[in-house]
C-alpha cells in the first residue's frame, strides 16, 4: 500500500510538473531583451495581440480596443472608464438615474467571492499606481474602500482557484485573501501585458507587445517567445 501511495504522489507532481500547454508552431523562445535596447525597441513597436487558450493550444488574436469595463449590478449596470491621462470614472447607470461612484481609471471591474470590486491604476509619465477597491451599496448610495494597495498599475488579471492573479506595467503579482503572496519583477515595463492565460499557480503565460512570456513564479522562470515569420 505504502509504495503504491508513493507512486500515486510521484506521478501527480510529474504531472503537475509538465506543462500541457503548447506555444503556437510560430513562436520560438527568445533572449529577454535589456531595457532600452535595439531588440527591446522593436518590441515596443510591435503589434499588441493577445492570447487565449483552445485545445491546450495558445491561440493569437488582435487585441481589440480598450472600451469602458462593465458589470451588471442590481438593475442597472457598473461602468468604469479608463482614458488614461485624461482620467476615467465608476459610475452606476440604470434606466431612470446615474450615479457618480469615483473619479479615477478604471481597469476593471469584477465579483470576487460574492462582492463588487474594481481596479483602478494610471501608468504615465511619472504616475505609476495601481490600487483594488470594494464598493458597496446602500439603497441610492455607493461607497468604496481600498482592499489592495499595488505596485504599479494593473493591466491583465484572472481569477484561478479563488486566486487573483495581476499583469501589472511592470511586475506580476499572485493575490490570496487581500495579501500579495508572489511578487515577481518583471521585463515588460512599456509592453504592455493584455491577457493572461493560467494552468496553476505555477504555470501561467502572458500575452504582452511583441511577444508571449511563461512564468513559473515558484521557480523563478521567465521565458520569452517571439513571432518567427
Amino acid at each position: 500500500m505504502r509504495n503504491i501511495l508513493l507512486l500515486t504522489l510521484f506521478i501527480s507532481l510529474v504531472t503537475y510538473a509538465q506543462p500541457k500547454i503548447e506555444i503556437p508552431v510560430n513562436y520560438k523562445q527568445i533572449e529577454i531583451p535589456k531595457d532600452y535596447s535595439e531588440d527591446y525597441r522593436k518590441l515596443n513597436y510591435a503589434e499588441d495581440f493577445s492570447i487565449y487558450l483552445k485545445d491546450n493550444k495558445i491561440e493569437i488574436f488582435k487585441t481589440p480596443r480598450k472600451k469602458d469595463s462593465e458589470l451588471k449590478f442590481k438593475n442597472g449596470l457598473l461602468i468604469g472608464s479608463d482614458h488614461g491621462e485624461w482620467g476615467g470614472k465608476l459610475v452606476y447607470k440604470s434606466a431612470d438615474k446615474e450615479i457618480s461612484i469615483k473619479d479615477g481609471n478604471i481597469i476593471s471591474i469584477f465579483e470576487y467571492k460574492e462582492k463588487v470590486y474594481f481596479l483602478e491604476g494610471l501608468a504615465h509619465m511619472n504616475t505609476n499606481y495601481g490600487e483594488i477597491y470594494e464598493v458597496e451599496n446602500t439603497k441610492d448610495k455607493f461607497t468604496y474602500k481600498k482592499v489592495l494597495e499595488l505596485p504599479d498599475e494593473p493591466e491583465a488579471f484572472e481569477i484561478f482557484n479563488n486566486k487573483i492573479y495581476i499583469a501589472t506595467y511592470e511586475n506580476f503579482l499572485i493575490i490570496d485573501n487581500w495579501k500579495i503572496e508572489k511578487k515577481i519583477k518583471g521585463f515588460w515595463g512599456s509592453l504592455y501585458p493584455n491577457s493572461l492565460i493560467i494552468e496553476n499557480d505555477n504555470h501561467i503565460f502572458m500575452g504582452i507587445r511583441g511577444g508571449i512570456v511563461e512564468l513559473k513564479p515558484k521557480d523563478k522562470i521567465i521565458k520569452l517567445y517571439a513571432k518567427t515569420n
